[in-house]
């Protein structure tokens, strides 16, 4: 589980900095039969916003971007943080002719670096291919991430939701099935001027009664490795006097292929009424799934995206990285507020230098692009600095 020899430099950067995984550098005791290892790493991200706020020092946020009226040519910002650091602890053991793996870790990040506390990310146990706890959602890989010093990364190119989720999974060989706690998220469908009693239901009156359920099938031949996988989860609301349910779904398929120094990633997505599961489709995360229309009827919306990237190994110390990464969800005729109907790009170019698996820096530009359901669009650069110390 922890066997990491055999990774690229490159990929073992990207796990430190966008995965924040530093299993590479644990320290590690044996106690009687069970391995246990103490992992982490101190952080310091620093960003320069040139032309207007972009998110925070850790990563940037589309709907900084867009901002409001009053926000839009605010720039020349300089933002520090040390709250992406993170912490955590791991056991092995032999059980019953299988390995019993535990993993809890946390860190101290949040939205806009405005709540600074001790944030869990992993909490789960896995035996004999049966996973139960708080994850990666199994709908979901890191084939075609390509490294960025960016919290977030790069728009569409983690496949899935992009985040860890309590769930049950069980995997065999490459292939993986997961029932995950359901992500949705419904639009509103008002502009503010509609009087109270007027307001069709929204996210508030969102509710879930089953889990997503999500398979995967991850593997490589040669250089190549590829990843594909399929989501499907139910939408519904609930306000007591009316209801209503409808089915989202959705898919990736990611690929990467190593040539020597260079490494070439693509991922495509599709989604309709699973936006929730279209990686920074939205404003600080990802977009709406659905709206209720005026006969309270749910109605889905469709969204795609896809991301493109290249890293180039100069030296066993020195990467250079570039992606490119979009999502889109598509409106169609209909005209909704919220989290809706907004087309996102973003694009990071960067220079990492590894001197050692435990020390990393880096420096890199980043520019993002966002157009709004109204047809507003607005873009912003950043440059960030990172320096990185793993244990």
């Amino acid at each position: 589980m922890w066997n990491n020899k055999k990774i690229p430099l490159v990929s073992m950067t990207f796990m430190a900095l966008a995965i924040g995984s530093t299993y590479v550098s644990a320290l590690e005791t044996q106690v009687g039969d069970t391995t246990v290892g103490l992992y982490g790493y101190a952080r310091l991200n620093m960003a320069y916003n040139f032309d207007r706020d972009a998110g925070s020092a850790n990563e940037g946020y589309f709907a900084e971007v867009a901002g409001s009226e009053d926000e839009r040519d605010v720039g020349d910002q300089f933002q520090v943080t040390a709250t992406q650091s993170r912490i955590g602890f791991r056991t092995s053991t032999p059980v019953e002719g299988s390995t019993l793996d535990t993993v809890i870790e946390g860190d101290f990040w949040s939205y806009n670096d405005d709540n600074t506390r001790f944030r869990l990310r992993h909490a789960y146990g896995s035996w004999n291919g049966i996973l139960a706890g708080q994850t990666w959602s199994n709908y979901n890989t890191f084939v075609a991430a390509t490294p960025t010093l960016d919290f977030f990364s790069t728009a569409g190119s983690y496949g899935g939701y992009g985040t860890r989720l309590a769930q049950l999974r069980y995997t065999i060989g490459g292939f993986s099935i997961a029932a995950e706690d359901p992500q949705a998220q419904l639009a509103e469908n008002i502009d503010g001027s509609v009087p109270e009693e007027d307001l069709l239901p929204d996210n508030d009156d969102a509710v879930s009664s089953m889990p997503a359920l999500s398979l995967r099938y991850e593997d490589s031949m040669g250089d190549f490795s590829y990843s594909i996988a399929g989501i499907a989860r139910q939408l519904k609301y609930d306000t007591g006097s009316e209801k209503d349910t409808e089915m989202g779904y959705g898919a990736f398929a990611a690929g990467a292929y190593h040539a020597g120094p260079v490494t070439l990633r693509a991922i495509v997505n599709a989604s309709e009424g699973a936006n929730s599961y279209l990686y920074l489709s939205g404003d600080y995360f990802n977009g709406a799934d659905a709206y209720v229309d005026t006969n309270g009827k749910l109605q889905t919306l469709s969204g795609d995206g896809g991301a493109l990237g290249l890293s180039y190994q100069i030296s066993p110390q020195y990467s250079l990285n570039a992606s490119h990464g979009y999502t889109d969800v598509d409106l169609g005729d209909t005209t909704v507020g919220g989290n809706a109907g907004r087309k996102n790009k973003n694009t990071f170019l960067n220079l990492m230098w590894t001197p050692n698996e435990r020390l990393m820096y880096g420096i890199e530009y980043g520019y993002f692009e966002t157009e709004l359901a109204d047809g507003r669009e607005e873009d912003a650069s950043r440059v960030m600095v990172a320096a990185q110390y793993s244990f």
